[in-house]
Parts: structure tokens; C-alpha cells; sequence
């Protein structure tokens, strides 16, 4: 088992809650959150429910994380959470170890030509090269994989920057409003290679 699938499988709750400490889980029989899914001893849980609907595997992989409801829950003055937010703090955390395993070597530089080291969103995604894609364009797609991805593994190309119909590209992320930043991103990778154009990205960073 991999760390990614390792801290994956000891996620057993969706919106936090350790399943592992709660008192209740031995003298009532429950499975946990995950394992039943939604449905702990106490009935169905909401949260749960909202988690499964949007395709989650727990509330930190959701886009609104952290939503009202869930903070409403943790802050419940009876059920909620000692102190209140602990559970979203978890989420978090999770989200992070989640992350960072997928993201352990593996090649840093998208396929589309922007860069994950460099991208906004990049405590929240893996890379589109690697087991845990969250690329906020790949997820406007049914099966999460942004065009530029499928069509670059179909033809066998290590990313965007390799093909020669690059200039002429609409397709995937390349046709969208902002699109042009990535292709220009390609085009200096054609032109001066992975490793100078991830050196000027970091010294422009630093300048």
C-alpha cells in the first residue's frame, strides 16, 4: 500500500469526526461514517449525504469546504465540536496529507504547460500527472481529466509543449478565456526546455 492509499483508507469519516475515538461507535455496533455510508448509529447524517451527492470522498475534497452547514455543525453548542472547528482543522489536515503523498515524486510540470509549484491551487490538487488530480479545470469534466491530459496520453506525448500542433491548438484548457497563458507557458517549455523554464518561473518568483 501506497502513503497516498494508506492515509486515504484511514479517512473514516466525511466531515472529520474521528469514527476511531467516538464513544459510541463499540456499545452501538457502528461501522463508522464512511463504512456505513451515512448512516452511523445515531440515523442518517446530512453531511454525509451531501458528501456522497457531490462525488467526495470526505468534506475536504469539496469546493466550498468549508460550507456553512458543516460549520454550523462543528460549532453546534450541544453535538458540535470541543473546541468548535476541530473537525474542519481536520479535514484540512487530511486534504494536506492527501496532497502531499500524491504529489511525492512525481513530475511537478502540468501537461497544458502551467506548473504546479506555481499554481494557486496547488495545496489542493496532486497534479495532473499523478493519482490525485484535482485541477479545477480537469473537474469541469464527468471523468475529472482535462482534454489536454487525455489527448497528450493518447499520443503518447510527455505534455502540450511536444506537439507539433501546439500554435494551432483550441482543444482543452487552450480554448478557454485564459487559455493563452498556458500555451505560452508550452511554447517556452518547447523552446527552452523543462528545467530552464521551471528556473525562470522560480527566479521570477523570487525577483
Amino acid at each position: 500500500m501506497t502513503d497516498f492509499e494508506a492515509i486515504r483508507s484511514a479517512i473514516d469519516s466525511y466531515c472529520g469526526l474521528s469514527c476511531g475515538e467516538c464513544p459510541f461507535r463499540e456499545s452501538t455496533g457502528c461501522g463508522g461514517c464512511i463504512a456505513t455510508k451515512g448512516h452511523p448509529f445515531h440515523g442518517e447524517c446530512s453531511l454525509a449525504q451531501c458528501a456522497i451527492g457531490k462525488k467526495r470522498g470526505f468534506c475536504g475534497e469539496c469546493p466550498d469546504f468549508p460550507c456553512q452547514q458543516l460549520q454550523d455543525f462543528s460549532q453546534d453548542p450541544e453535538h458540535g465540536d470541543n473546541p468548535p472547528g476541530q473537525r474542519i482543522e481536520r479535514c484540512g489536515q487530511q486534504k494536506a496529507q492527501l496532497v502531499a503523498a500524491a504529489r511525492a515524486g512525481v513530475d511537478p510540470q502540468g501537461v497544458c504547460g502551467h506548473h504546479c509549484d506555481h499554481c494557486p491551487y496547488t495545496k489542493y490538487c496532486g497534479g495532473c500527472r499523478g493519482v490525485y488530480n484535482n485541477c479545477s479545470y480537469a473537474t469541469l469534466y464527468e471523468d475529472g481529466v482535462c482534454p489536454n491530459v487525455s489527448c497528450a496520453r493518447e499520443r503518447g506525448l510527455d505534455g502540450c509543449y511536444a506537439c507539433p500542433e501546439l500554435d494551432g491548438c483550441g482543444q482543452g484548457y487552450f480554448g478557454a478565456e485564459d487559455g493563452h497563458t498556458a500555451k505560452d507557458a508550452a511554447r517556452s517549455i518547447r523552446e527552452r526546455g523543462k528545467e530552464a523554464h521551471a528556473q525562470g518561473l522560480n527566479e521570477a518568483r523570487e525577483g
